[in-house]
């Protein structure tokens, strides 16, 4: 209920902008301090200013950076960490890809895989994959599709992942730190990510040098969680040691 609860929050503040405590827990007959401590989540997503009594809408919220700005922010690392990733896959397997710009370089790179079946939560990279004539099966989760991301969030879209079991699963986020693991914004696509990591057989976290000891909001899982991490730089030696500790495989440019 509370990602649906969220989504509702959300629907009202893109609609009329402005949202009241009082008036959401009546219409979602939960308490007002549920309310409060729902659009504090939003607040510290960006997404909202809170105000005594409710919460309006942010003009330009930190986590709505549309999706092809963001892809070009950092591509050259994006594109290094891609063509790595892609050595990871072989003929006829099961893959994932969330739906972050990261993830969505990787399908340039898969030319050369014969048979795969490619599960993703992007409208985005769907598209990409058929653009590029990939010799591969696509699946789209669905689910409540963003304007601004490409991807589908929502209990639904969680659903369709648990009834997937991946060979490898490919995914990024905004922050990495030893002490707090990984960490994103938004809860909602924290929970796909923690779904897809469950659901696969090696979970491979591509992670550009600029995420390294970075903190955000809401932890997706620690490193003893991860298979394998492709970067774009080699990590720090304290780094290597720190997760090769953890039996984490560690792939970077020579």
């Amino acid at each position: 209920m509370g990602l649906e609860r969220i989504d509702f929050i959300r629907e009202q503040l893109k609609s009329k902008k402005v949202v009241y405590v009082n008036q959401l827990a009546e219409k979602l007959f939960v308490s007002p301090s549920t309310i409060r401590r729902d659009l504090g989540h939003l607040e510290k997503e960006g997404l909202v200013r809170r105000f005594y009594g409710g919460a309006k809408l942010m003009e330009h919220p930190s986590n709505e950076i549309p999706f092809f700005t963001r892809k070009e922010e950092n591509l050259a690392a994006k594109e290094i960490i891609a063509e790595l990733a892609a050595d990871l896959v072989a003929d006829n397997q099961v893959i994932s890809l969330d739906a972050t710009t990261t993830a969505a370089t990787l399908p340039r790179f898969l030319h050369n895989k014969e048979n795969l079946k490619i599960i993703t939560t992007s409208a985005q990279i769907a598209l990409d994959c058929l653009d590029l004539l990939l010799p591969a099966r696509i699946f789209c989760t669905g689910g409540w599709l963003s304007a601004t991301s490409r991807g589908f969030t929502g209990e639904t879209t969680r659903m369709r992942i648990a009834e997937y079991y991946t060979d490898l699963a490919f995914f990024s986020a905004r922050a990495f730190s030893w002490e707090n693991g990984i960490t994103d914004v938004n809860e909602e696509d924290v929970c796909l990510k923690q779904e897809m990591i469950r659901r696969t057989r090696k979970a491979v976290f591509l992670c550009d040098h600029t995420k390294f000891d970075q903190i955000s909001y809401r932890l997706v899982c620690g490193a003893a969680e991860l298979d394998c991490l492709v970067t774009d730089r080699r990590p720090s030696d304290e780094w290597l040691k720190r997760l090769e500790s953890a039996g984490v495989e560690v792939i970077f440019p020579e």
